[in-house]
């Protein structure tokens, strides 16, 4: 599952705190900005918000799919 730039954003994230996760493994910012990054991707960042935010996402996206 894919995060947005737009998720994080919605989800009242600053880009001052989303670029803390940037660069990691070859992903910079402008690629997240662009193409997002998977869910797995920011869990594995190990940082507080960033498995917060996918948490969340894939929570919505779920409940989204259900309905």
């Amino acid at each position: 599952m894919i995060v947005t730039h737009d998720d994080a954003k919605a989800f009242g994230y600053c880009n001052a705190g989303l670029r803390k996760w940037f660069p990691r493994d070859g992903v910079t910012f402008d690629d997240f900005r662009k193409h997002g990054v998977t869910v797995e991707w920011l869990r594995a960042t190990g940082d507080a918000m960033a498995v917060r935010l996918a948490d969340e996402v894939e929570r919505l996206r779920q409940s989204q799919e259900a309905a």
